[in-house]
């Protein structure tokens, strides 16, 4: 019985950790989305291109979650950056976008 409980405690202590596991900052998601970009954007070995690609799209999904936008309607690409959306913001979850 002592083992039993003993071993209960310690799946509740890892359970416990576990809850208070910090998530990223958005300046760390922001940061690790850049690199991300980059690498994707970058020459060299095409399994690591696609792989940074996919990141960047996980860590941008991340960041729409976090209330982040990419670029103002209107904006040519050169300019869009992320920030707290607006309502002028293009959402990552714009049904214009799955539309096109």
């Amino acid at each position: 019985m002592r083992t039993a409980l003993a071993a209960l405690a310690l799946v509740v202590a890892a359970g416990g950790a576990k809850a208070q596991q910090q998530l990223p900052t958005v300046p760390e998601l922001l940061t690790a989305e850049l690199k991300a970009s980059q690498a994707c954007e970058g020459s060299g070995d095409p399994a690591v291109i696609h792989e940074q690609c996919r990141l960047r799209d996980r860590l941008s999904g991340r960041l729409a979650q976090a209330g982040y936008c990419w670029g103002r309607k209107g904006q040519t690409d050169e300019k869009r950056e992320w920030h707290a959306c607006q309502p002028d913001s293009i959402y990552e979850d714009d049904i214009e976008a799955v539309q096109r």
